[in-house]
């Protein structure tokens, strides 16, 4: 199976930040700093799909999830390339809770490029301030075939 650049792309991200945070001085901000333009430009090389999912990935672990979450609308034209990113870069599954009027033409566009539909999941979505705590939304989940 092929390593999961994503998550590794965010753990070290995670690093940088703690870096910078723990930085004495401007270089040491600037080193963090320029480490973490160095791993965007690495995938930003990857494509529009990568970018697409690493903001996607990077929103849902943010938001306390276990796996990459599409929250957004996905265009008919773009489910080719996100699914062989997906595939190529080592993502084995992933939820959609998209609540646009399509999420189910989508849903159905993913099981057409190779993914199967392995059940619903509920995943955190932004944080609810009033409340303290995150919104609960509801997705398919899929496996990346």
């Amino acid at each position: 199976m092929k390593k999961d650049i994503f998550a590794e792309t965010y753990a070290q991200v995670q690093e940088l930040k703690k870096a910078y945070d723990a930085a004495a001085d401007e270089a040491g901000k600037e080193k963090a700093r320029a480490g973490y333009h160095a791993l965007m430009e690495g995938i930003e090389g990857l494509g529009a799909a990568a970018c697409r999912i690493w903001r996607e990935y990077e929103t849902a672990m943010e938001n306390g999830n276990a796996r990459l979450d599409i929250s957004e609308v996905v265009w008919e034209k773009d489910v080719e390339s996100l699914i062989s990113c997906m595939r190529e870069n080592g993502i084995s599954e992933f939820t959609f809770s998209s609540g646009w009027s399509s999420a189910v033409e989508t849903a159905w566009l993913f099981t057409q490029n190779g993914c199967e539909v392995a059940g619903m999941a509920e995943v955190n979505g932004g944080m609810n301030h009033f409340a303290g705590e995150r919104e609960k939304k509801h997705g398919y989940l899929f496996r990346v075939k």
